[in-house]
């Protein structure tokens, strides 16, 4: 995996949920994934991360993803990382906009031949 293929993945999975296409950021996750949110506790598996992402996008009428200031690098011939600013502005079925401002670090490994998100950690920057 180049730097180059990382950051098209790291996109690709922010760019499904302005799509809200929550099935195709869940593909993307390893089925023994650990995933640090903005929840105050952690996913053990992606079976449980996907529950609470289809819960969370549920009530989402349209939504814009996307990451800033974006790091990527290799680990070997089989992982890579990448590290960014993160924005996750939606509009609710309500009505209501709400907009998220964190920092994601994304870690994928090669499984079956496909890249997939291992381990992510999202926390959310400080508002004023």
């Amino acid at each position: 995996m180049s730097a180059q293929e990382i950051e098209a993945a790291a996109r690709g999975f922010f760019d499904a949920f302005a799509q809200l296409n929550v099935e195709k950021a869940i593909n993307m996750l390893s089925e023994d994934l650990e995933v640090i949110d903005h929840v105050p506790y952690r996913f053990d598996s992606k079976a449980e991360f996907a529950d609470f992402l289809r819960g969370a996008m549920a009530g989402i009428a349209s939504a814009n993803s996307g990451l800033r200031q974006l790091s990527c690098r290799t680990i070997g011939e089989g992982a890579g990382v990448a590290n960014g600013y993160d924005t996750f502005t939606s509009v609710g079925k309500n009505g209501q906009v709400s907009t998220l401002n964190g920092r994601t670090t994304l870690v994928f490994g090669k499984e079956d031949g496909q890249w997939k998100i291992v381990s992510a950690h999202f926390s959310p920057l400080p508002t004023h």
